[in-house]
């Protein structure tokens, strides 16, 4: 038997209904979905989806809860990551940063006067 859905993917079995773009945008959510990423515990590329924002590593047996549709690291994790980074770019980066605010001065918001509203006086007879 042939493939049949070898330019969709998985959302060839929409058929024709929702839109193309729609079934493109399927296709591509359930390709990352379904496929293996890497565990963060033991760097092997076999960590699975098992259910909604529940992965399972294959190899070592660890289990992490994160997004829906694919693994992401920890808050902890990618706020040591931008520290490291910063530290291997060195203090260039800080000196960078304080000659850019030393350079442009502070501007003072421009504080607009409010119209005056119009009073509507009464037609004399």
């Amino acid at each position: 038997m042939s493939k049949r859905t070898k330019k969709v993917g998985t959302s060839g079995r929409l058929g024709p209904r929702y839109g193309v773009r729609i079934r493109k945008r399927i296709a591509d959510v359930e390709a990352v979905s379904k496929g293996r990423h890497e565990c963060p515990k033991c760097r092997v590329v076999a960590m699975q989806r098992m259910a909604n924002g529940i992965y399972n590593c294959r190899h070592c047996g660890a289990r992490m809860a994160s997004s829906s549709y694919m693994p992401t690291p920890p808050a902890a994790i990618r706020r040591e990551l931008k520290e490291v980074l910063a530290k291997a770019e060195g203090t260039e980066a800080e000196v960078e940063a304080v000659e850019e605010t030393e350079e442009l001065p502070k501007e003072q918001p421009e504080v607009k006067e409010k119209p005056k509203k119009r009073v509507k006086k009464a037609k004399k007879e």
